[in-house]
């Protein structure tokens, strides 16, 4: 984790901790974009929002990054629960590896997923 330093999920001595801390986290990351999937369609009374490239993929773009951004400022300057290395590029003071990941990850996953959703009009 060149990016995150030895405070929080940096490296560790013991490797059953950093891998619990790494799943818990990833655990989370992936509730937050379920949750954010799940309100956009709310939001626009469809489910399969996902089948057409149109505002409701900006409603992704902006809630999710936006999301990682509180949640690493929350975590990084209120909590102290992780520290960024010096290696870590930062916008505004928070990571741009985990905004980055927030807006990359989802997506592709969101768009693979697509290739499973049947056709209504079948």
């Amino acid at each position: 984790m060149p990016f995150y330093s030895e405070i929080g999920m940096g490296l560790r001595d013991n490797y059953l901790e950093f891998l619990r801390i790494h799943w818990e986290v990833s655990l989370k990351d992936a509730l937050m974009v379920v949750v954010v999937y799940l309100a956009i369609g709310f939001l626009l009374r469809n489910w399969q929002w996902v089948k057409n490239f149109n505002r409701s993929w900006v409603l992704l773009w902006v809630s999710l990054p936006l999301w990682q951004a509180i949640v690493e400022y929350h975590a990084v300057y209120l909590t102290h629960r992780w520290a960024y290395a010096e290696a870590m590029p930062l916008i505004f003071g928070i990571g741009l590896s985990p905004i980055l990941q927030m807006l990359i990850l989802p997506s592709l996953a969101i768009i693979l997923s697509r290739l499973y959703i049947p056709n209504s009009h079948e």
